[in-house]
């Protein structure tokens, strides 16, 4: 392996932090730009530590 192969590798396994929760389950959301507020909404009573990942998907 060259340097610059090392060195690549290493900034990549740097920049993830291991300390991190793997999600327990993940939760897929889409909207139209009307449905924007309502995501907001949902959001901001969602409480931080739900163990959940979200992909938002604005069609």
């Amino acid at each position: 392996m060259s340097s610059a192969e090392t060195s690549e590798t290493s900034a990549t396994s740097d920049s993830f932090d291991t300390n991190q929760i793997t999600p327990s389950h993940i939760v897929g959301i889409g909207a139209s730009a009307g449905g924007l507020s309502a995501l907001e909404q949902f959001f901001d009573n969602m409480p931080p530590d739900t163990g959940m990942a979200f992909v938002v998907i604005r069609v």
